[in-house]
């Protein structure tokens, strides 16, 4: 396995106290910020639109002190987002596979800040194996240089725990990593390039958040939370496997307030994001039972486990606890309740 060291641009690119300067004057708000957002209309990326531009009702909101200019990039025409009033955000539709239109758009916004969430999203039982992961290298360096090249100053990558690989433990962001799926590899190498081109451009500064298990609104109904939900709410069994593998869950919506503190701050290369603490699979499918009122129709045991087999999965958060003032809001309880609270209301209206 390899170990990668977090970015020190200073060393590489000697003083940078001139895009320090410019960063602190967005950071208090003395200058507009531009802020694109792609992957925007994705399960994660519609929390961060909200904590970026409005709020989701009983949210907790973003606490940063900047003022943004929403634009996001999408395939879609006219994407709709939960929690935004009229013109909160400007949106645009871009296809990321046309490199001349992302520099366009680029050129266009002149952007200040950039956050880069949009993947490739295929079936669930192929989209870490699939060839097209490889595609989405080459849109995050393309996109993060146009963003460089039309001025651009902050930019912050979502990348993925599953960069360190199959083997677990508490993940530390400097440790090693060892990814064993065409996802993995690629989403490695995405947060690599993108860092690369912050190297070229003294002006600008880039991080990479290592995003670890999350659960929220919005979720691709066939996962295992929205799964759970569809079928207690339908007075169905959820049959699953034992449950015993401990991982680190968190609300999308903490991770997104988590990203925006990463962009307000000050760190580059990579940094983790998750609860830093484990929960069982189990546990939390017994915290969703519980807000549903049907526990009694979880059958563990009934399915064998996925090819994910490590014991723990946990993100050591010490470098977005120190470097930034980010906090969860929501601990496992209230994120399960908020999830089966907005999944009832689509089922049953």
């Amino acid at each position: 396995m390899s170990e990668l060291p977090m970015t020190d641009k200073d060393a590489a690119n000697g003083d940078n106290s001139e895009s320090a300067d410019a960063m602190t004057a967005h950071r208090d708000g003395s200058s507009p910020v531009v802020t694109v957002i792609t992957g925007g209309t994705g399960f994660l990326g519609r929390h961060l639109v909200a904590a970026v531009a409005g709020s989701l009702g009983g949210l907790t909101p973003s606490d940063s002190a900047i003022e943004r200019e929403v634009h996001v990039l999408s395939s879609s025409p006219d994407p709709q987002f939960e929690g935004l009033v009229a013109n909160a955000i400007t949106s645009h539709q871009v296809d990321l596979n046309n490199a001349e239109a992302v520099s366009a758009i680029m050129n266009q916004l002149k952007p200040t800040e950039l956050f880069h969430l949009a993947w490739f999203n295929g079936e669930s039982a192929s989209r870490y194996s699939d060839p097209v992961n490889h595609d989405w290298v080459a849109i995050a360096e393309h996109l993060v240089q146009s963003f460089a090249e039309a001025g651009g100053r902050r930019a912050v990558i979502a990348g993925s725990c599953i960069e360190y690989g199959s083997e677990g433990g508490v993940l530390v962001e400097d440790g090693p990593v060892d990814p064993d799926t065409v996802y993995g590899r690629c989403k490695l190498d995405a947060g690599l390039r993108s860092l690369a081109v912050a190297e070229d451009f003294p002006q600008l500064t880039v991080a990479v958040a290592r995003i670890f298990f999350v659960l929220g609104r919005f979720e691709d109904p066939n996962r295992l939370v929205p799964h759970i939900i569809r079928q207690l709410l339908n007075n169905d069994t959820a049959e699953l496997s034992a449950g015993t593998q401990r991982r680190d869950y968190m609300h999308a919506w903490d991770v997104a307030l988590g990203l925006i503190a990463v962009a307000d701050s000050t760190i580059e290369g990579h940094v983790n994001i998750g609860m830093g603490s484990p929960v069982q699979v189990k546990e939390l499918s017994e915290a969703i039972g519980e807000s549903v009122g049907r526990p009694d129709l979880l059958w563990f045991g009934a399915r064998a486990g996925g090819a994910d087999t490590a014991e723990e999965i946990t993100a050591d958060i010490s470098r977005i606890s120190t470097e930034t003032n980010w906090k969860p809001t929501l601990d496992l309880e209230a994120a399960s309740a908020d999830v089966v609270n907005w999944w009832t209301r689509q089922i049953q209206g």
